[in-house]
């Protein structure tokens, strides 16, 4: 086929070092420790033992789970070396409290799921909004950054507000949420690289370089600060009154999606906007027009996080893209906050099909004649690859290969008149691939035509049917293009061999 190219025995709770495989438990906590579920393992440890243990009030699996409550605190697990751990994934159940049970939690009093990178700064990768449904369950299932990835590795769950624990609300406190069944798994897939901070395709603007790729009506009523963020400790605000925030432009070529995190304000932590005070997301077209992405109304529960992704069209591919937000009106001086971080511009990605077929040319009893694969008949193998993403490969970065079956040789001769045994046909008009290959000769090293025999060394092959090359490779000049022309681009190689 072508190709292109460390438990402990009385506790239900398990941390594993770096030696575990692909598919192996890093950590594991149901929870259910102690005689009555009133006992957490040792291996966690809460910065207020008042406002965070185990209980049976409600649970996914056994009868217990662990808890947050009352206030800002902290649940932090083992040091676990995952320095030589490729990939992990996370997942938990989460549970918002509810008076049934426990007692509800209000906005702005969200629990967020952490780690400790090698820097030693606690990074979220979750916020889970108290502003949801009481009672309300997520199973969360998080792939670890690739920051997580080191020897001192520690996860953290974070409460980050309440009303009071105990002995308050007649003794149990306020503001519960509820942990169960905490797996940390080895799987073996790296994260992909985050992308890097800026304004650009294949970047994101984490507003933590100041504010120099924005400008704004009015200064005082757009800028940066650190009342609540999704990454790092800082977002962009929009507050007081009408004002727009507009992004520097950007060549958007190959934008496939952009991401963004929109929150609105809370009294828990800045202020929150009054019905008709919205938030407008915005992108400039090539036609230069502005449209509108979404409008978050500000007659919402305060605290509410929006996390969006786009799908940009190809008429937002041209060279001065830009971005805004507006905030048409508000209440005045320190009131009425938007916040925004995270704005990612996510790249095009191609994706490449590829087919393969095969016609008898001639044989040595007809001829051309309604030829037979019978032994001495001449195969033509015609290879196609199409790229059906709207993202371009990057130049030279396309190749191909495939193996001679055994029971045929290549011709390694003059294919079409041009001295190549491969015959390179082009898509024409919108699917033109934008690639071209690169013959020069037989034993050219330099070209972009391999040969390899059967120990898969490269080799010069003889001219004519060579029944010693056992496979080819093919590298292609020049950046494959997307299907952003309406057609999907495509090349086709063809070359010959007999049958023996």
């Amino acid at each position: 086929m072508p190709y292109l190219l460390a438990a402990g025995a009385a506790w239900a709770c398990l941390a594993m070092p770096a030696q575990a495989a692909p598919g192996d438990t890093l950590l594991f906590d149901d929870f259910d420790d102690g005689a009555s579920c009133d006992t957490l393992s040792p291996l966690w440890t809460v910065s207020d033992a008042n406002l965070s243990a185990t209980s049976t009030q409600t649970s996914n699996s056994g009868n217990c789970s662990a808890f947050t409550r009352g206030d800002v605190v902290t649940m932090t697990g083992p040091v676990i070396d995952l320095s030589a751990v490729t990939g992990a994934t996370l997942t938990a159940w989460l549970r918002q409290g509810l008076d049934a049970f426990s007692e509800d939690v209000d906005a702005g009093e969200d629990f967020v799921f952490e780690y400790l990178d090698a820097t030693t700064t606690w990074v979220p990768i979750q916020t889970l909004a108290g502003a949801g449904p009481n009672g309300e369950i997520t199973n969360v299932s998080l792939d670890l950054p690739a920051g997580a990835l080191h020897a001192a590795f520690q996860l953290r769950f974070r409460q980050t507000g309440g009303s009071g624990g105990p002995p308050a609300n007649g003794g149990i406190g306020y503001d519960y949420w509820h942990i169960d069944d905490v797996l940390l798994v080895e799987t073996g897939v790296a994260p992909p690289p985050p992308l890097p901070s800026g304004m650009g395709v294949g970047q994101c603007e984490r507003f933590e370089s100041g504010f120099g790729n924005w400008t704004t009506t009015n200064a005082t009523r757009a800028g940066i600060n650190s009342d609540t963020f999704q990454s790092s400790a800082n977002s962009m605000f929009l507050r007081h009154d009408t004002v727009t925030a507009t992004s520097i432009s950007f060549d958007s070529d190959n934008l496939a999606e952009t991401e963004v995190w929109i929150r609105r304000g809370s009294d828990a932590f800045s202020e929150n906007p009054d019905p008709g005070e919205d938030l407008t997301f915005q992108y400039l077209n090539a036609a230069l027009n502005w449209v509108t992405l979404e409008t978050f109304p500000g007659n919402g529960t305060q605290g509410e996080i929006f996390t969006r992704t786009y799908t940009m069209p190809v008429s937002a591919w041209h060279a001065n893209f830009q971005v805004r937000f507006v905030y048409p009106a508000a209440s005045g001086n320190d009131f009425d906050y938007w916040h925004v971080d995270d704005l990612c511009f996510n790249r095009a990605q191609p994706d490449f099909s590829v087919s393969k077929s095969v016609v008898i040319e001639q044989d040595p009893i007809n001829g051309t004649s309604n030829p037979l694969g019978i032994p001495g008949a001449w195969a033509i193998y015609s290879i196609e690859v199409t790229n059906n993403g709207l993202g371009s490969a990057d130049a030279g970065t396309v190749a191909i290969g495939d193996v001679i079956d055994s029971n045929t040789s290549l011709f390694a001769g003059d294919f079409d008149g041009f001295g190549s045994p491969f015959e390179f046909i082009d898509g024409s008009g919108a699917a033109a691939s934008g690639v071209s290959l690169n013959f020069t000769s037989l034993g050219d090293g330099g070209d972009g035509v391999t040969f390899l025999n059967g120990a898969n060394a490269s080799m010069t092959p003889t001219a004519g049917f060579d029944p010693t090359v056992a496979a080819f490779q093919l590298q292609f000049d020049g950046a494959m293009n997307g299907n952003s022309g309406g057609a999907n681009p495509s090349f086709t190689i063809r070359y010959r061999v007999q049958i023996e």
